[in-house]
């Protein structure tokens, strides 16, 4: 078997000669496992001249449930996925969704790039990261080429139900220097700058589990970590020292769960302040965690039901979504609807739009819409089935003139539909079946949808296709 010429190993850079081409290796400088190429050095290929694909597949084979779809705002919509055409060496693949054709491929000849999942790429900004076991790599969006490549103490978090499901956040602005945070399965927590891969700092948060949030543009993440007792630290990807650190005033506060609007943070809290057994609403500034309030309230929901800021006020369920308090130094309303509960808040342009399920029976989902001032009914967008899962907040996605739900008309995971109501009269814009609906998302102003076996930019004026993958 001759031998391949010299090419970089995919995850540390380093070159690399006189290997058999295709043999399987360990990387003398990283022990990274790799794969010999059979020709041409592995790099990108970067604009392949190919603007269709066999009739018989796409450009991603038979299955896309592994790719994720970006936005550039040069380049348009790219979807990037693991490719293996038969007889060929697997690659990785990204495909321009608008003009239908292959942008670049990289690490070809990897045998481990045929078992990406959504839960192993995310694109931000210019990078894409590509996880595999404990190696984290960068590539450029638009050419493909290998940026850098970093070992980690253990593999990278992920969740393949997520659209991008890569436990990596970035929350500086595209333009200037920034850096990466980075969570692996072990609880580390690892910071690099994002152009050269430079290691900055790594922390072990121990047995401790936790969730990353990056307040975008501003700089800052949140790292919210611990069970049963959560605790937040407002962190600075550049530099080590948490610039604060909340819920440690007593041991048994639990900080519950969060959500992030602009750069405020509102949440549930049990047990809080230095004399404990305090419940109530917090808000704090998730730059500086500066504490806007705190107010002592009991019976709000802790577990499920994340509270909603608009403006001034914010608003949280109580007694298990039976009622809404409207803080701060507010009072509890009753659910709008009867014989209803409250199961996700979604702060909607003009209009906070809240998800209803029946209070007995069949837990039928309803989409309501109140003016968060006044307080006044707005709409009603009736019923939209039981279906499809738990995860309330996923079922809501707004840019702020529309709310696109999901809805199960006729109660069937395979029959699913997309809604779009507008936000300020609850009018009907557009519905769409989907089939067996997965995630949905405003991405580069417009609705992207995923379903088993196909991906759809939608016009979000009127659900028509813009550019799909199946």
């Amino acid at each position: 078997m001759s031998a391949s010429p010299t090419f970089h190993c995919p995850f540390c850079g380093a070159p690399i000669s006189g290997a058999s081409a295709g043999a399987t290796f360990a990387c003398p400088y990283c022990q990274a496992k790799v794969v010999a190429p059979h020709g041409g050095g592995g790099g990108p290929v970067s604009a392949v001249p190919r603007s269709t694909t066999s009739p018989s597949t796409g450009p991603f084979g038979d299955d896309i449930d592994s790719v994720v779809v970006a936005f550039d705002p040069q380049m348009g919509f790219v979807a990037i996925g693991p490719f293996s055409p038969l007889g060929e060496p697997p690659r990785l693949r990204a495909w321009d969704l608008t003009q239908r054709r292959v942008l670049w491929e990289a690490l070809q000849g990897q045998t481990w790039v045929d078992s990406l999942s959504r839960a192993s790429v995310k694109v931000i900004g210019r990078n894409v990261y590509v996880a595999h076991k404990r190696q984290l790599m960068a590539f450029d969006l638009a050419t493909g080429n290998r940026k850098w490549g970093s070992p980690l103490s253990d593999a990278i978090d992920g969740d393949d139900d997520e659209p991008s499901g890569l436990a990596v956040v970035d929350p500086f602005a595209p333009l200037g220097r920034g850096a990466v945070l980075v969570r692996t399965i072990d609880n580390g927590l690892f910071a690099f700058d994002r152009d050269s891969g430079q290691p900055l700092w790594q922390k072990s948060y121990g047995d401790k589990s936790f969730e990353l949030t990056a307040v975008e543009g501003l700089g800052a993440c949140l790292v919210r970590y611990g069970a049963p007792f959560v605790k937040i630290d407002v962190v600075n990807p550049a530099h080590p020292q948490p610039i604060a650190s909340l819920g440690h005033d007593d041991w048994s506060t639990d900080l519950g769960m969060c959500r992030l609007h602009g750069r405020t943070v509102v949440t549930a809290v049990d047990d809080f302040g230095s004399e404990g057994d305090t419940d109530g609403l917090f808000a704090f500034d998730a730059v500086t965690g500066a504490v806007h309030f705190f107010e002592a309230i009991q019976d709000l929901d802790q577990d499920d039901i994340v509270p909603c800021s608009m403006g001034p006020r914010i608003f949280a369920a109580m007694d298990d979504g039976e009622g809404i308090y409207v803080g701060p130094r507010g009072r509890p309303i009753p659910v709008p609807v009867p014989n209803h509960v409250v199961a996700a808040f979604c702060s909607a342009g003009p209009s906070l739009a809240i998800l209803l399920k029946k209070a007995h029976g069949t837990p039928v989902r309803r989409i309501i819409g109140i003016d968060p001032a006044t307080l006044a009914f707005r709409f009603d967008a009736g019923e939209a089935g039981t279906e499809p899962d738990g995860s309330w907040d996923r079922q809501l996605a707004t840019d702020g003139w529309s709310l696109v739900f999901v809805a199960t008309p006729d109660d069937d995971l395979d029959r699913c539909e997309l809604r779009s109501i507008d936000t300020t009269t609850g009018r009907l814009r557009w519905s769409r079946p989907i089939g067996r609906w997965r995630a949905h998302a405003f991405v580069g102003g417009h609705l992207v949808a995923w379903a088993d076996g196909r991906i759809e930019v939608l016009a979000p004026a009127n659900g028509q296709v813009v550019a799909a993958l199946s």
